[in-house]
């Protein structure tokens, strides 16, 4: 398969090489914000970055934001059934709670879990994804040993007064969707309020038929988003959001009573989450830019069921709510045309409250972190380091660097190290029955070498990278909690490429994976060593057409490598017919050849996958 990857990114090299009538991807400059916390092109960045704009997603017309990520080079996913069902994100292989998940900037997820609802933020209200592979601790701290995602949510850039824009849309499994939004503003303030409402019969999410399992398990949502901005004068702007998504997901489970019996029953989550943030940002100098802000977001959950036994004993929903607030100072300084200096200070307060007795319920963490990016022509460098107190596992210090040399005009290499830590969970340390209080946080070191080349056929890069995590926690299914090995190895390397072909668009990826258990020498869980990705779009006049593969290969739902998951292919694509500046049509299908696969196996057997599916949709914005 490594064969079949290269030979695919060949191929699409040498036609787009040979291609006449290419355009250059490098006239289309894109900036970011999450590699640096500053502002800067994409093409400028020294992290491995990988971006999806509002086109790109009214474009591959996600049914959630699992799907969107997935067609990013190194992100993976295990989902434990169908639409609304828990899933699990692997950036380059690193654990799920090694990815640091912001909205707007905002650290968002379950302090128990370690992870965050992505079920609960659905692709319309999303303006713009942008993930960083790679540790970024440094800026950030706890959680982002394997990078970060940050989610922009649905802004208005226009000054043009009020804009309503409505989308009903009809699919397969029962299943509908609504998106009705309004805009305004001019140019001193503008406000985006989205609203979105969805409804899945759904599958049966595992493959046991046994009691009241063979069931189809239904997922429900309902979401709005609002944010707002206004410029006090030219030095002085603030920024507010207001995000909330309440979702209701069957799922399939024994239910235990006391003691211990296992009883027949129904069970459904109910899922909430909200994220607030207001953020100042202050010219105090023409050189000098002051960004306040406080944030809070929340994460409720609670286990409810349709039907219980009617002799059970003991049988009842656990609820968790868990809360993050966030305050920041940041400064950057413009010491010259070539080089910046950020300081800043940040505290963050999770805090939990459940039925179940956890043995801490709060934890606090105060942190500094400075960062210097110069640019000294064809050299580039970024160094950086951040202190973070832990009120329950003492001072950590981690730090990053990161140089840029400009080869030729077209080619540039870069080279780069980070640190990273990770504190353990609330779940992994004092769950009931499950958690073990003498975890220890986690730790890491990143080393990583890219190459990036844009040409005027297109651009393509390689990039290999290794990740040394000591004192890793995973969960282990012999023993049905978590376990700290002493240290694993995540190395791998990610080639990329996007060139425009007789006016079709191609992007092309791929991820080869070694990921280990250093004292055992065994795969680590889930983790697929050879991935691939190729999307194809063009737009004719009114019409719009895309297409997508993805392959995953074989991975290990053990530690010990024994119950191997099979490989898998799936290919979607979509359809678009614009009637008028008001009226557009769009269809989109999903797994075409209605592939069987499985991503995960629990006690009930195999996690289903969904099959195929459709969705039928039309959009009405008015003048």
């Amino acid at each position: 398969m490594n064969k079949f990857i290269l030979s695919a990114l060949s191929g699409v090299l040498s036609i787009a090489a040979s291609a006449t009538s290419a355009q250059s991807h490098s006239e289309m400059e894109t900036t970011i914000v999450t590699a640096t916390r500053t502002e800067q092109a994409i093409a400028d960045s020294l992290a491995p970055v990988t971006v999806f704009e509002r086109a790109d997603i009214e474009r591959i017309q996600p049914v959630d934001l699992q799907e969107l990520l997935s067609r990013a080079v190194g992100v993976s996913f295990v989902r434990n059934g169908g639409r609304g069902a828990n899933a699990s994100l692997f950036l380059r292989g690193n654990q799920s709670n090694h990815t640091l998940v912001l909205v707007d900037g905002v650290r968002i997820g379950s302090a128990t879990l370690g992870s965050p609802s992505l079920t609960n933020l659905p692709p319309e209200l999303i303006e713009r994804v942008e993930i960083v592979r790679g540790s970024r601790s440094s800026l950030y701290g706890s959680e982002a040993i394997g990078g970060v995602v940050n989610i922009i949510t649905r802004k208005y850039h226009d000054t043009d007064g009020v804009k309503p824009m409505l989308q009903l849309g009809i699919g397969t499994q029962g299943g509908s969707k609504a998106l009705a939004a309004i805009s305004g503003g001019n140019s001193q303030t503008q406000f985006n309020l989205s609203a979105v409402q969805e409804n899945t019969d759904g599958i049966d999410n595992t493959e046991s038929k046994f009691g009241v399992h063979g069931d189809k398990d239904g997922f429900e949502q309902t979401a709005y988003n609002l944010t707002a901005s206004h410029k006090i004068n030219d030095r002085a702007s603030l920024f507010a959001l207001y995000q909330n998504s309440r979702s209701e997901s069957d799922y399939d489970t024994n239910c235990y009573g006391t003691p211990f019996a296992v009883y027949s029953c129904s069970p459904y989550s109910v899922s909430e989450v909200n994220v607030a943030n207001i953020r100042g940002e202050f010219q105090l100098l023409q050189n000098w830019l002051l960004t306040l802000s406080a944030g809070e977001s929340k994460d409720q959950s609670q286990v409810k069921h349709h039907y219980v036994e009617p002799s059970a004993v003991g049988v009842s929903g656990d609820n968790f709510d868990t809360t993050r607030k966030i305050y920041s100072l940041q400064n950057d300084w413009l010491l010259s045309d070539s080089h910046v200096l950020t300081v800043g200070f940040e505290r963050l307060l999770d805090e939990v409250d459940s039925n179940l007795n956890y043995g801490e319920d709060s934890r606090a963490n105060k942190a500094i972190f400075a960062q210097w990016q110069a640019d000294f022509g064809i050299v580039d460098l970024t160094i950086g380091g951040r202190n973070d107190d832990n009120e329950q596992f003492g001072t950590y210090d981690t730090g990053n660097a990161s140089v840029g040399i400009q080869l030729a005009k077209p080619v540039k290499l870069i080279a780069s190290y980070g640190e990273g830590f990770n504190a353990p969970t609330f779940n992994d340390l004092y769950y009931p029955f499950y958690g073990v209080a003498t975890l220890k946080p986690e730790t890491s070191e990143n080393r990583e070498l890219e190459l990036r080349v844009d040409q005027a056929w297109g651009t393509w890069g390689a990039s290999y990278f290794q990740n040394d995590v000591d004192e890793l926690i995973q969960y282990n299914p012999a023993t049905f909690g978590p376990d700290q090995i002493k240290g694993a190895e995540i190395k791998g390397l990610e080639l990329s490429v996007a060139t425009s072909l007789y006016q079709w668009n191609i992007e092309a990826n791929a991820t080869l994976l070694d990921a280990t258990d250093t004292s055992t020498n065994k795969d680590l869980r889930r983790r697929a060593s050879k991935q691939f990705n190729i999307d194809a779009d063009r737009q004719w006049q009114q019409w719009g057409a895309s297409a997508s593969l993805r392959f995953v290969g074989k991975r290990y739902e053990d530690t010990n490598n024994t119950d191997e998951l099979g490989s898998y292919t799936l290919v979607d694509s979509a359809v678009s017919y614009r009637f008028n500046e008001q009226l557009k049509l769009n269809l989109a299908l999903k797994n075409i050849f209605d592939r069987e696969y499985v991503t995960a196996r629990g006690s009930l057997g195999d996690y289903q996958a969904i099959g195929r599916e459709a969705m039928l949709s039309i959009t009405y914005t008015p003048k």
